[in-house]
């Protein structure tokens, strides 16, 4: 039995005559004489009487035909509405929590949701800001996200991480200050600098920098006249001639007036950004997401 003999049969009995029926489903009369011919035989039952089609061209239900006329119905409405629920449920994207932390710029962040669009548009991402990068992983723990944007290293065993891309510090001075005819830098020169840095609660790498300064033969932390939250006020800052300032090697500095940014001769500290998430969640979507961001090219979030 098919489908579509269920339909004729129902149109049929609904019409009360072939040739509207036949219009109604755009099947010639002589093929849907066929299907209700071949159903019949299927069934062993005659499910119109065939005396009042032959000799009067009416078309009766015969009790049996009455009985599965009601099951046929119900059969194709079933149909009708696993259709609809497929066709829903497949509009209703899945919503997938994504974190950021807040020393990511938002021109990174949308990058990262156009690679997620781009290849999963089925997914739709939310997303959820967090103080800091470890914050993020710890996030990703206790499930409250999906996926996030953190730094390296990973700090909990539990979390895998994809690689995306590396980036370096240097400096940015303002316009009018001494050293900058200097092609490079380095860090001894920068000891008696006052200092404009992101706060050290939400700042990555604060202490390997304060470490390397050091190293350098100077605490550059008593020298920090001013913290902040982003590095876009970090920048107008330095511009303003307030002091300045470490700056990953992403940020682009050409649209802040009075500022020159340049680079750094001996404090190569690498930044290492990764898309992070749980070891036993989403199994697939990582590993296709593996692939997508081998090429990504974005250089890594501070």
């Amino acid at each position: 039995m098919e489908l579509r003999q269920l339909k004729y049969f129902v149109a049929i009995a609904e019409e009360g005559q072939f040739v509207s029926a036949s219009r109604k489903l755009l099947v010639s009369q002589p093929a849907l004489s066929q299907q209700i011919k071949l159903l019949e035989e299927e069934l062993g039952v005659d499910l119109f009487i065939k005396v009042k089609r032959q000799i009067y061209r009416k078309v009766e239900l015969s009790e049996v035909g009455k009985v599965f006329l009601k099951d046929a119905q119900k059969i194709l409405q079933l149909c009708e509405k696993a259709q609809i629920k497929v066709k829903n449920s497949n509009a209703i994207k899945q919503n997938i929590k994504l974190g950021t932390y807040r020393m990511l710029t938002g021109k990174r962040i949308v990058e990262v949701l156009a690679q997620f669009s781009q290849h999963f548009p089925e997914f739709d991402i939310q997303i959820v800001e967090l103080p800091t990068f470890l914050s993020v992983q710890e996030a990703l723990l206790d499930e409250t996200i999906d996926f996030g944007i953190s730094v390296l290293p990973i700090h909990y065993k539990n979390l895998d991480y994809i690689s995306l891309k590396k980036s370096h510090l240097s400096v940015i001075l303002p316009q009018n200050h001494p050293l900058v005819n200097h092609p490079k830098l380095t860090l001894s020169e920068l000891h008696m600098e006052r200092w404009i840095e992101i706060e050290a609660s939400v700042h990555p790498i604060f202490e390997s920098i304060e470490k390397l300064c050091i190293k350098a033969g100077f605490h550059r932390r008593q020298n920090i006249v001013q913290e902040v939250s982003s590095l876009e006020i970090m920048a107008q800052l330095v511009s303003m001639g307030k002091g300045i300032a470490l700056v990953p090697s992403f940020f682009d500095t050409n649209t802040i007036p009075n500022i020159v940014n340049k680079p750094l001769d001996d404090a190569i500290i690498e930044l290492e950004q990764c898309l992070t998430f749980r070891t036993n969640r989403f199994k697939d979507i990582s590993n296709a997401l593996k692939n997508v961001f081998m090429n990504y090219n974005t250089s890594v979030i501070f």
